[in-house]
């Protein structure tokens, strides 16, 4: 026991205090515990060391070197908290005990270290509010320290939290009343609160505080001054520092500032909120942390009273200055006022003239640019920036005339270089826009040949008529592209020019050879579908007016060409699909397109879509004005009246191909009357039955072959070649003109094979329709006059040939809103003279007849 004794004394200050404790001896567990902890410390295990000694307290707390045991092991173990925690328990039990408030005073000495530590750091990072944590929490492990509450006050003051760092400052003088720092410290935080006369009294206390030294004094007195100016309390400033040598350089500056003030040349900036604050250093002594306030280095805050002139000049500046800002920021509306202000200051400076339009322009206020140009052009305050500037405002009006005099004149004056570049292509621009390309073609002259220049003398010479340069510049102009747009728009232009000089199989090649490898990606499908149309390449065509209308993006504009290329492809129900939609586009107003176009869409729409019909007439007239199915030969100078009715079907599969058509049909004939005599009614029935094709799309010729079936006794069995031509114009319903020149010519071959007979028949009919809307817009007049041939070698005087005089009646019927009137009936009645030949040739001729 008495070794333990020793070894207590020896490592642990304080162990003589043990001495007093009172109370009955140490002994069974509790001294077990106790001796265990003594030898574990002298064996440096302090952990082990601070558990026995932890039990032994529990035995028996009545003994204070028990205590002191677990608080040194704790401590010695590193287990500051726990040490903390229970020296505050010794210290309810033994009130008073010096040794265990120095013990505690040590701990928490250390625990704050860390605390203060990243507070410091904190500050430095910028984190005022992790700062203003750490610096309470080192705080309220020593609420005595002065460097703690220092950096507390430093970290609110960081958090710009005024009013916490005020009441830090005042517990701060609290602690040290001959400490000057957190008085000036408290003086600045006032003056910054706008509580100038409490922070005059914190200055004058600390200035008041004996023992200072020279160096404190003048901080102090700097700092003060600094509060006194921000206040515009010159004066005060004076007196502070009137003392010093104007050799120190922060009391110069602020010196003169304060004289300057005082004489009246000049005006402080000042606001008696915004102080520059003190620089605080902190630094370790062997009697603790020490910290001292040192005044900061100032700029002067005088601003000399400026002349008229310059106070002119200043606020000219400021003006343009804050036009600039406001467009940077893209409040026009303040922009322009303040460009205005500066045109009224200076409005001979052609600079300030020509902020005003640019910020116009970029306001979108074109006209308004345009009228305060030509105020500077009249005034002659103008320079050739401000005439390249009109010339952009005109050219917003569309007043390209304008336009192009003013950049003319502008590049005349002489522009920087890089403008004058950009104004020579707006001015090519202007006049391609205006058709004038020899103009174009003046403005490019100077420029190096590149994309810009090359594909803008493309489009002029395009205009000039000379496409075959044109053909090279673009060529050039796709060389030279930048960017893949650039380089399709300018081989587009090639495929294009080659067209328009009839060059259309090399266009077919470059377009066929651009799509193989991927070209013209940057061109819309429709548009591409549009030069596919150009080149004669309806597949690719179709496939892009497809895929746009898939999409969403086929203008309403090219379902109508979109249905017409389907149409040459023989897709006939999706030729009638986009037709139809090309009908609703124009009902809705989404393209326009004139009545006579609509009509004619509905038109093909009608013959796209007919899959059989009915035609019959009745006629009357010379024998041998038509050819005669009958087997008996009527006199030729006699009159007859047949009747004749066809069916008619046109397969959906092929029967109609872009024009070329292929029917079959079924006819029947009867002689309704014959002046001579001959047979009539049931005996003349004729029936034949045949096929028709019409090869051509744009050609009207017609081969036929028909098998006769005598259905009367007077009818006969036979074949029949036949060859039909007709060349029509204005046979069709108009619906813009009310009148409209009209003529057709027929010829007409037929060859019966077993009853040798060979007929021909030519007429032409020459006129003017007249649409009698009075009754109805589909009713139509057609006076005409008419020349006609007839051969048949059946007869003996074979040829007739005759000229006269006639009208038409028709009337169409039977449409719909996507259908033009498929149907019609028409009454003709001729008188006829012979020119030559047999007397078939003359009298009268007349046919009624309904297609349907």
């Amino acid at each position: 026991m008495l070794a333990a004794l020793l070894l207590v004394a020896l490592l642990c200050p304080g162990a003589r205090a043990q001495v007093a404790d009172s109370g009955p001896p140490l002994e069974g567990e509790a001294y077990t515990a106790a001796e265990t902890a003594y030898k574990a410390f002298g064996q440096g295990d302090y952990e082990a060391s601070a558990a026995r000694a932890a039990e032994a307290v529990a035995l028996r707390p009545d003994l204070l070197r028990l205590h002191l045991l677990l608080i040194d092991s704790l401590v010695a173990a590193g287990d500051l908290i726990r040490a903390d925690l229970a020296t505050k328990a010794a210290s309810a039990a033994f009130t008073g005990n010096r040794d265990l408030e120095g013990r505690q005073a040590s701990i928490r000495q250390r625990l704050a270290q860390r605390p203060a530590s990243e507070g410091y750091k904190a500050l430095e990072k910028g984190d005022a509010k992790a700062a203003v944590r750490a610096a309470r929490s080192a705080v309220d492990y020593v609420p005595d320290s002065m460097s703690y509450r220092l950096l507390l006050l430093n970290a609110q003051l960081a958090d710009n939290n005024l009013p916490g760092a005020l009441e830090t400052a005042t517990e701060a003088i609290a602690l040290d009343r001959a400490n000057y720092v957190p008085l000036v410290w408290r003086g600045y935080i006032n003056q910054r609160l706008g509580k100038r006369a409490d922070a005059v009294s914190d200055f004058n206390a600390a200035l008041a505080i004996p023992g200072l030294t020279a160096t404190q004094q003048k901080n102090i007195r700097l700092i003060s001054a600094d509060a006194a100016m921000a206040s515009g309390d010159f004066n005060a400033a004076i007196e502070l520092l009137g003392s010093y040598s104007r050799t120190d350089p922060k009391v110069i500056t602020r010196l003169t500032d304060a004289e300057g003030a005082s004489q009246r040349r000049g005006v402080l900036r000042n606001n008696g909120n915004m102080v520059p604050p003190p620089v605080q250093e902190c630094s370790t002594t062997t009697s603790g942390v020490n910290c001292e306030l040192e005044a900061p280095a100032v700029l002067s805050i005088l601003t000399p009273v400026a002349s008229p002139e310059e106070k002119a000049a200043r606020e000219t500046f400021e003006a343009k200055e804050r036009a600039y800002q406001a467009e940077r920021d893209k409040d026009y509306k303040s922009a322009i006022v303040e460009a205005r202000k500066a045109v009224q200051l200076e409005p001979e400076v052609a600079a300030s003239r020509l902020l005003l339009v640019n910020i116009l322009m970029s306001a979108g206020r074109p006209a308004e640019a345009e009228v305060e140009a030509t105020k500077a052009i009249d005034a002659g305050h103008s320079n050739a920036e401000i005439y390249a500037q009109r010339g952009y405002a005109r050219a917003k009006l569309k007043n390209f005339r304008g336009t192009m005099s003013d950049w003319e004149t502008a590049l005349k004056r002489g522009l920087p270089p890089a403008q004058a570049h950009n104004v020579r292509l707006s001015l090519a621009d202007a006049a391609l826009a205006s058709n004038e390309p020899m103009r174009a073609l003046r403005a490019l002259q100077k420029l190096a040949v590149s994309y810009d220049t090359s594909i803008r003398r493309a489009y002029a010479l395009q205009a000039l008529g000379r496409k075959e340069e044109s053909l090279a510049e673009f060529r050039t102009a796709e060389r030279l592209a930048t960017t893949a747009v650039q380089k399709d728009g300018a081989l587009r232009a090639q495929i294009n020019t080659l067209v328009e000089l009839d060059r259309k199989p090399e266009a077919r090649i470059l377009f066929d050879r651009a799509i193989a490898h991927g070209r013209l990606g940057t061109v819309r499908d429709a548009d591409i579908g549009y030069l596919a149309v150009a080149v004669g390449n309806d597949e690719v065509a179709l496939a892009r007016f497809d895929r746009a209308h898939a999409t969403g993006q086929l203008p309403a504009r090219a379902t109508i060409d979109a249905g017409y290329t389907a149409m040459r492809r023989f897709e006939n129900p999706k030729a009638i699909a986009y037709l139809m939609e090309g009908i609703d586009a124009k009902a809705t107003g989404r393209i326009d397109i004139d009545d006579q176009k609509l009509f004619e869409t509905r038109r093909t729409v009608s013959d796209l879509a007919r899959v059989w019909g009915i035609n019959t007439s009745v006629s009357y007239g010379k024998v041998g004005s038509a050819p005669n199915p009958f087997l008996t030969t009527t006199a030729p100078s006699s009159y007859t009246s047949q009747l004749g009715t066809e069916f008619y079907y046109r397969p959906e599969g092929f029967g109609y191909r872009n024009g070329a058509i292929f029917e079959l049909f079924g006819r029947l004939f009867e002689t309704l009357y014959d002046q001579s005599g001959g047979p009539t009614g049931g005996r003349t029935t004729q029936g034949m039955v045949g096929a028709r094709w019409k090869p051509f799309s744009n050609a009207n010729l017609v081969f036929e072959v028909d098998r006769l079936i005598a259905l009367g006794d007077a009818a006969r069995d036979d074949t029949l070649l036949r060859a039909l031509y007709s060349y029509t114009v204005g046979t069709d319903l108009r619906v813009l003109d009310a009148s409209w020149p009209t003529w057709y010519v027929y010829a007409e071959v037929d060859r019966f094979l077993e009853k040798r007979q060979l007929v021909a028949i030519m007429e032409g009919r020459f006129g003017r329709s007249f649409r009698l809307d009075p009754i109805s817009s589909k009713l139509v007049f057609f006076p005409h006059a008419v020349l006609a041939a007839n051969y048949d070698d059946s007869f003996a005087n074979r040829a007739a040939y005759s000229v006269g005089a006639g009208g038409s009646l028709r009337y169409w019927f039977g449409e719909t809103t996507y259908m033009a009137p498929p149907s019609y009936w028409e009454l003709t009645l001729q008188y006829r003279w012979r020119l030559a030949g047999d007397q078939r040739a003359q009298g009268i001729f007349a046919q009624t007849s309904i297609n349907y």
